[in-house]
């Protein structure tokens, strides 16, 4: 039985893929560590800045899942990943990356996933690039304390943001690390099924759980101290005011139907996902 290697810091999407993964009774690796991972996942440890450690982590495998880490040297340590998968024999690479990313994108998260795309592109290796729209995670992680009192502050005036489940960003993946036929070599934008302004978003939230739910439009600077207390480094808190400044200029609304092109279920609606986490917001 081929292996499969998942390789990203924990993280919603990255821990879906590996239970999907296990549940599907694949053989699986992951690393740099074990957090999260159910019975069965072989743990293998590795260096995200050390490209001998990686490659002997896939040793093995035939194919990746990498989410590169979301940190100042993500884009070294994309390029690390690429080569120890090159080093390794990895035949075929399922790339995490966001929603209009790109090497020449005019906002800088884009540009910092763009790069790690371009490694993967460039590497000879077959792969399929899956550019997730925000995570609807975000409610139940950066937001969740604000939620809980009422409110969901945003610098994004009135856009719209097609939100998705990073379970659906999984599905996707794991439905291509078992069997990529006819998706070699593309690149696949993942949204939700809707386009919801922060008033959209707050509202469905103000219906699962019985109490209002408010929407703030606030400006940047407020938004970054609330970055700055969840420990957002600098670098972390640029990008996600990178992606603020996009969602305004209406980039980020489309709806496309690529998850239930590559899964065969459509993707999960922000109000499903709202009535299934109301006891987060408690």
């Amino acid at each position: 039985m081929s292996m499969i290697f998942v390789a990203g810091l924990t993280g919603p999407v990255r821990d879906a893929v590996i239970d999907a993964l296990a549940k599907q009774g694949a053989a699986v690796a992951a690393g740099p560590d074990g957090t999260n991972a159910p019975a069965g996942v072989a743990v293998r440890a590795f260096d995200f800045d050390d490209q001998a450690s990686m490659a002997a982590a896939m040793a093995g495998c035939d194919r990746l899942f990498l989410a590169p880490p979301f940190c100042e040297t993500m884009a070294r340590a994309g390029s690390r990943a690429v080569a120890a998968a090159r080093e390794a024999g990895v035949s075929y690479i399922v790339l995490a990356s966001r929603y209009d990313a790109s090497s020449d994108a005019h906002w800088r998260m884009g540009r910092e996933f763009g790069m790690v795309e371009q490694f993967v592109e460039d590497s000879g290796i077959p792969f399929t690039v899956l550019r997730a729209n925000t995570p609807m995670q975000k409610f139940t992680g950066l937001l969740a304390d604000a939620v809980r009192s009422g409110r969901v502050p945003l610098p994004e005036e009135s856009h719209p943001v097609s939100y998705l489940d990073a379970r659906d960003v999984a599905a996707c993946a794991v439905r291509l690390l078992l069997d990529s036929e006819g998706h070699e070599n593309r690149f696949y934008a993942l949204t939700g099924p809707e386009g919801l302004t922060g008033a959209d978003a707050a509202a469905r939230l103000s219906d699962a759980l019985g109490r209002a739910v408010a929407y703030e439009a606030i400006e940047e600077e407020p938004f970054i101290e609330g970055l700055d207390a969840a420990g957002y480094t600098e670098w972390q808190r640029n990008m996600e005011v990178s992606l603020s400044r996009v969602v305004k200029l209406g980039m980020m609304g489309n709806v496309t139907g690529a998850v239930e092109y590559l899964t065969g279920a459509p993707a999960r609606t922000f109000a499903e996902f709202a009535a299934e986490h109301a006891a987060t917001w408690k």
